[in-house]
């Protein structure tokens, strides 16, 4: 896999690539520079990181770093601490139903226990604790989703929610707006068919939709108002990605520089120390930065982000 550790400006060119491919399957140019929402809503403060050239961090798996437990309230608690506001966070179902955060199927790699999280009840998933990446076995037990959203009103913290094969968008939809955190989550989703089914379900929520070709991007606007999607453009070559287009579609592109170690752009980007490509990314136009390295990478974008956020 070919890793950019430089990224510039998208070309004029490229841009209109994008911009014609809109307008041949019939998008109108007003619909591509739609008004800014009114009120103080998640929707309205993305807009505000948009318009502002402003740009935020979400912590993978909840993680500050790649030394931290995953979706343990430890990380969740030390990422917001250290300034980062959104957490990535996954929520599995156990076998009587309840939602927990937890990112693989089984138990084995992040837990004392072993198995298929579906495969045990809630009380035996209780007697369980979070183990970091290097084993050691933290205090942390799993906690329930709600749960942690309860503690994210409190805290002032947003979420990204990816939902794992196990858990139904109409049980997160609902654990939601028990908690009254619609206006603090973004469903992540992978398919469009997906991204209407939450749409449908409550159109306040904004909704991560993977809009890495403009072809997606005309789709994925004819189903669902622009206003409540986040586009997720991948975690490669970002200065091939449609941040143009999205942008001038009124959607924030998001963008992952996660993944597996010594090949994920974290990597290549904290080699020298100073995380400058990570600025380059949002010159670039990329709203939110996904990262395993979420402190380190917010730390260099800075703090502007809360002028959207404060009010």
């Amino acid at each position: 896999m070919r890793l950019e550790g430089n990224v510039g400006l998208r070309s004029s060119q490229q841009a209109m690539v994008f911009v014609l491919a809109i307008a041949i399957v019939g998008v109108s140019a007003c619909a591509s520079n739609p008004s800014k929402p009114r009120g103080n809503d998640l929707a309205g403060r993305l807009d505000c990181l948009r318009d502002g050239q402003l740009a935020l961090v979400a912590a993978h798996r909840g993680q500050p770093d790649q030394t931290a437990a995953e979706n343990a309230m430890s990380s969740f608690r030390a990422s917001l601490a250290a300034g980062v506001p959104f957490l990535e966070i996954d929520v599995a179902t156990t076998k009587d139903g309840v939602l927990t955060v937890m990112h693989d199927d089984t138990l084995d790699r992040t837990t004392t226990g072993s198995g298929r999280v579906d495969a045990h009840t809630w009380a035996e998933i209780q007697t369980l604790r979070i183990k970091r990446p290097d084993g050691t076995v933290l205090d942390d037990r799993l906690p329930t989703f709600a749960q942690v959203l309860e503690w994210g009103r409190g805290a002032n913290a947003y979420f990204e929610v990816d939902v794992k094969p196990t858990t139904t968008f109409s049980d997160i939809v609902t654990a939601v707006q028990a908690a009254r955190m619609a206006d603090r989550v973004v469903i992540v989703t992978y398919t469009l068919a997906d991204a209407v089914t939450v749409h449908r379900l409550d159109p306040r929520l904004m909704i991560s939709v993977t809009l890495d070709t403009p072809e997606a991007l005309v789709e994925a606007r004819k189903v669902i108002d622009p206003h409540r999607m986040l586009g997720w453009t991948g975690t490669r070559d970002p200065q091939k990605q449609p941040f143009a287009a999205l942008r001038a579609a009124g959607i924030e592109p998001i963008f992952g520089t996660l993944g597996r170690p010594g090949e994920r752009l974290d990597d290549v980007y904290l080699a020298d120390g100073n995380g400058s490509e990570y600025v380059d990314l949002v010159r670039a136009g990329a709203v939110m930065i996904a990262s395993d390295a979420a402190v380190k990478a917010q730390a260099a974008i800075g703090t502007g982000w809360r002028a959207c956020f404060s009010r």
